[in-house]
């Protein structure tokens, strides 16, 4: 981007927030410790310049870093966006998590890159078709061997715990998942926000979508492409790109 999109973006995001918290531009200026005309100056793609200080009261305002205002994006700032949607009981579950992430990583092991160590869920409860997700152990797995294969789309492992999968997955396979958009042909791991069961299911890419069972057991689920409350209750958690047995 360059400054002159910057500036608009700056613009068009702050009264984008101004409107939403219902506050009038003479509202916002005095919130913001500023002069009406400072702040229309501002608003109108005038002026770049806001300081360190009505960067934070922005922040306080909104909820809103700078750098989201600037219409910037990479995938630390997207991460950061998302988290902050949480509950306060969820980002503390994810705050454990990194700080677990990052005790491992600081400790060194010379034969392992620490980009080839994924973390593998192990669902600890009955792992079945439709399985509830209540709670899972995580081991770590190197898998320097399939980066050349796959590179950075390899992002998660999966340990399947039973055999209700057989013969496609057996009982201590694991599987490798990448977050990557599923597509047509793929077999995903789809969550139904309704139930809070998860399958495996192979993606046909119809209209309706079918996502059927990959050995013939279980039912076929079939979602509305066209249907926006329909697709909204199927969260993909990946999809898979081998096992290893």
């Amino acid at each position: 981007m360059n400054r002159l999109e910057i500036v608009n973006n700056i613009s068009t995001n702050i009264e984008r927030e101004r409107i939403k918290l219902g506050m009038s531009q003479a509202q916002f200026a005095k919130a913001l410790d500023m002069s009406l005309s400072t702040y229309k100056r501002i608003a109108n793609g005038e002026s770049s310049r806001i300081d360190v200080y009505t960067a934070y009261l922005i922040y306080k305002l909104t909820g809103r870093f700078s750098c989201e205002l600037t219409g910037f994006n990479d995938d630390v700032i997207n991460l950061v966006k998302r988290i902050k949607k949480l509950s306060k009981s969820q980002r503390i579950l994810i705050d454990s998590i990194i700080d677990t992430e990052l005790a491992l990583s600081a400790y060194k092991d010379e034969s392992c890159h620490t980009e080839d160590l994924i973390s593998v869920l192990i669902p600890t409860g009955n792992m079945t078709d439709g399985m509830i997700l209540d709670s899972y152990n995580v081991e770590k797995l190197d898998v320097s061997n399939y980066r050349k294969a796959f590179g950075d789309a390899l992002h998660i492992g999966i340990r399947i715990t039973s055999n209700h999968l057989h013969p496609v997955y057996n009982k201590g396979d694991i599987l490798l998942i990448s977050r990557n958009p599923i597509r047509d042909g793929d077999t995903g791991i789809f969550i139904n926000a309704q139930n809070k069961r998860a399958y495996i299911r192979k993606l046909h890419q119809k209209n309706p979508c079918e996502l059927t069972p990959i050995n013939n057991y279980g039912e076929t689920f079939y979602v509305d492409s066209d249907n926006v409350d329909d697709m909204s209750k199927w969260i993909k958690f990946g999809h898979v790109l081998c096992k290893v047995r």
